[in-house]
């Protein structure tokens, strides 16, 4: 039985029963024996195999690819060395053999792998463990009903890493390869999904830096109590100076307002839908600041403890089969959670317990879940996870919240202002997902219509339209979702290759001058690679090999076609793709490296960050005649912010730090701004 860590590979154990341990290279081996068998289960440490290029050179395209151990075909993964050659020794011993990794198409493919180049090819002695949480009595039950191999599946997932192999190393090779041609060196790659995400990311930056903004106007009256705003037939915004001084100069000395009408409206506010990956990362943003690929990686880590379920599911139903009422009893017994699960089940003896679904499905795993296991020292991100997903699950139970919304219209001079309140009458599900309910509560005074009350001032107020909004490190995830792109595990690591290259920065997300030329380059050169449509299609050939529609060597096949057209394009204008990429590289090096005019007032130079083997400082261009120096943070990427000082006149930079918080600060460490630090 191959487990996909050696944790999980302990679980394993200890819910099949007795067991004892032997160590081979120094991996803990867990022996189950029973009468009639005796159960093996050994550790992966994730992927033991990766694909690698078979054919000589650093030419492309490269189609000749296998498998190959992984510490061969990556220096990080020396480690996994000993995890290879215990799995090797136990394969070679065994007369079946049992893919107990997690049941996904990467799960399927880590033991398939070690499976079939290690122990056998003979599909009818592998079989397949399907569960979607590491509690003992889930794993006992998918042992006891062990299903036949996952060939739909792992053929899809083989496909995937296949296709996503192509691309890769081809699209990537082809651009580093341009930017060689004329004598620079920069790491470049895009991929399957990689370039289609970064062409959308980059159709918006270009919006947004030719969005030129229209002047409107908005009118305001302003009571002690609340605020209501001018509209006319629906329209809150005036669109002309004119008719906005004429409006104002109507209104501006009446001290009263007369309610014209009050609009009531009841409506109920249904409880959410259980979390998906994405619908997690996307909460743990809003509500903790948590960026979307370090919310998956805790809630890897809280699958792995036991505390909830597969959490790289696409689903947004919970189905009756995972035993609620097991579950809302055992968090019972949680010192946290005690009153909200007593409510939970006292709806079961007058309502039966029912959850609010979703419309998304997975068909390999439900909606995350907790286990109701008791958590050990969480640390605070997990904690707050943890608590977040608990109570989801507790708000997927509730009945709708009761709100009321009121429109109140006050008339002025023949103007209308509307003012809005929206309540809640009946809190329900809100009392059960405390306190990351968010929802607008504002309450108007109770008045009738034909009332007359006082207004302190009007207000007028010059605005201007808003550019496109930014994507967030989590709606980026969600819009690759939304256009069925990459897949729940894959999505969140290609916003962060995109950042590793230097394609974009920021939250909101900024594209760089270099992103927007890679992508351009590729949109101009090489359309295909930036195709949502080919990714889709892709995608849903996937699919097919799942349902066994459809052969990999078709899909792999017509792959090697489109992209070997595609490449030959490329080879065909390498030098002009390489001189434009050539450009774009030296001016985001100048643009990181240039911080602004030197500050001495007889120096024309520019100041820049120098590196020496002694550490780095800002310096002049004209340093022959000119000797300022300023230090430099020891820690975190340094950036020009472009910006100067209003204080000290030097120019501002931005330090960026793995951990701990970014920061801006001007380069003079004696500058007033700095007086409190």
């Amino acid at each position: 039985m191959v487990g996909e860590k050696p944790n999980v590979a302990s679980k394993l154990a200890q819910a099949l029963g007795n067991y004892s341990i032997e160590e081979n290279h120094g991996v803990k081996n867990y022996i189950v024996e029973t009468d009639d068998e005796k159960i093996i289960i050994a550790p992966a440490v994730g992927h033991i195999f990766n694909l690698e290029q078979t054919s000589e050179g650093w030419d492309y395209p490269v189609f000749e690819v296998d498998w190959a151990p992984t510490f061969e075909t990556s220096d990080s993964a020396d480690y996994m060395k000993k995890y290879y050659r215990n799995l090797r020794d136990q394969c070679e011993k065994a007369d079946e053999y049992i893919n107990a990794c997690d049941f996904d198409l990467e799960g399927s493919v880590i033991g398939d792998r070690v499976i079939k180049e290690l122990g056998t090819t003979d599909e009818s002695r592998i079989r397949r463990m399907k569960f979607s949480t590491l509690t003992p009595s889930d794993l006992e039950e998918a042992f006891d009903n062990l299903e036949d191999f996952d060939k739909g599946m792992t053929e899809a997932g083989l496909t995937r890493h296949i296709l996503d192999f192509y691309y890769g190393i081809n699209v990537s090779r082809a651009l580093m390869q341009a930017v060689r041609e004329n004598d620079r060196y920069k790491t470049l790659s895009t991929g399957r999904v990689q370039g289609p995400a970064l062409n959308f990311l980059a159709e918006r930056e270009r919006e947004i830096q030719e969005f030129e903004p229209d002047p409107y106007w908005e009118i305001f009256l302003h009571n002690s109590e609340f605020r209501a705003k001018f509209h006319d037939d629906g329209d809150e915004r005036i669109w002309e100076e004119e008719v906005a001084d004429g409006i104002f100069s109507e209104i501006e000395g009446e001290d009263e307002a007369e309610v014209s009408n009050i609009k009531i409206n009841n409506y109920s506010h249904k409880p959410p839908v259980p979390f998906n990956l994405t619908g997690l990362q996307k909460e743990a943003s809003s509500q903790f600041n948590i960026n979307p690929k370090t919310t998956q990686s805790i809630a890897q880590d809280l699958y792995e403890d036991s505390l909830i379920s597969y959490p790289r599911t696409e689903s947004q139903k919970l189905p009756p089969k995972i035993g609620y009422k097991n579950i809302l009893n055992k968090l019972k017994n949680q010192e946290n959670y005690t009153e909200k699960a007593k409510k939970v089940l006292k709806k079961d003896k007058s309502d039966n317990l029912y959850t609010k679904q979703g419309k998304k499905e997975d068909d390999a795993h439900p909606a995350i879940y907790p286990t109701g296991q008791n958590p050990g020292n969480l640390s605070k991100n997990e904690r707050k996870v943890y608590d977040l997903i608990v109570k989801r699950f507790f708000a997927v139970f509730g009945k709708p919240a009761k709100r009321q919304s009121l429109t109140m219209t006050l008339e002025v001079n023949g103007y209308t202002f509307n003012a809005k309140s929206k309540v809640t009458k009946k809190r329900n599900w809100f009392d059960l997902y405390d306190p990351y309910v968010k929802v607008e509560e504002a309450e108007l005074p109770e008045l009738e219509e034909g009332e007359k009350l006082p207004v302190d001032e009007f207000e007028q107020a010059e605005k201007e339209t808003q550019p496109p909004r930014r994507f967030s490190q989590t709606s980026i995830v969600s819009e690759l979702e939304k256009r069925n792109l990459g897949t729940k595990a894959t999505r969140a690591q290609v916003v962060d290759r995109l950042y590793d290259r230097e394609f974009i920065k920021d939250d909101p997300i900024v594209v760089t001058d270099l992103g927007l030329t890679i992508a351009e380059t590729l949109e101009e050169y090489s359309p295909e690679i930036v195709s949502e449509e080919l990714t889709r299609e892709f995608e849903e050939r996937m699919e097919s090999i799942k349902n066994q529609e459809e052969s990999k060597e078709e899909a792999l096949e017509r792959a090697r076609d489109e992209l070997g057209e595609t490449l030959r394009n490329f080879k065909e204008q390498e030098k002009e793709i390489g001189a434009k990429l050539v450009r774009a590289i030296d001016k985001y090096r100048d643009q990181k490296r240039k911080l602004g005019p030197c500050d001495r007032d007889d120096c024309d130079g520019t100041l820049q960050i120098i590196r020496t083997d002694n550490g780095r400082f800002v310096g002049c261009t004209e340093y022959d005649d000119c000797e300022n120096t300023y230090p430099l943070p020891n820690n975190g990427e340094v950036t020009s912010q472009g910006e100067i000082c209003d204080e000290c006149g030097t120019p501002k930079i931005h330090v960026s730090r793995k951990s701990g918080n970014n920061y801006e600060m001007c380069i003079d460490p004696d500058c007033s701004t700095k007086d409190d630090w």
